[in-house]
């Protein structure tokens, strides 16, 4: 095995030192600068994300708390119009129900003033309707007319 000649040592260590130096210098000037920019452009690309993100987290913060507050603004005004609805309906529905019951009011005095008026009219014809009934049923019973006269006594 010529790896383990004595003699040749030295010139195996110089190339290596040689071997070792300028894939040391390749790597250390040519190829880490470029990992390096690779690394910090990443970097830099992630803290702009990271930062759009943020920016548009905080908008939507805000977005929502202006939601938040146009849907109570919204629920309070459609509160207070149903409210004013309600009220403008218990107030037509009052004043109809005060004309419904001024309507049934009239109609029922004139109901009763022309019950009066028919009770009178009846109780005057109720002795002429008594005579006759009653003459009527003396001549069945007895089979004789009757006059007014008599009848009257």
């Amino acid at each position: 095995m010529p790896q383990l000649d004595v003699t040749t040592f030295p010139s195996q260590l110089f190339w290596l030192g040689v071997c070792f130096l300028t894939l040391y210098g390749i790597l250390y000037y040519v190829a880490l600068p470029k990992v390096a920019r690779v690394l910090e452009s990443r970097e830099k690309t992630l803290e702009e994300k990271i930062n759009k993100a943020s920016l548009y987290r905080e908008e939507a913060e805000t977005l929502l708390a202006e939601y938040e507050a146009a849907l109570a603004r919204a629920r309070s005004e459609s509160q207070e119009k149903s409210r004013a609805m309600a009220r403008a309906v218990s107030s037509e529905l009052a004043h109809r129900q005060k004309e419904f019951l001024g309507k049934i009011s009239d109609r029922l005095r004139m109901g009763e003033q022309e019950l009066f008026r028919a009770r009178l009219e009846t109780g005057s014809h109720v002795k002429e309707v008594s005579r006759d009934v009653a003459q009527v049923i003396l001549e069945k019973i007895t089979g004789r007319p009757y006059s007014l006269e008599e009848l009257e006594k």
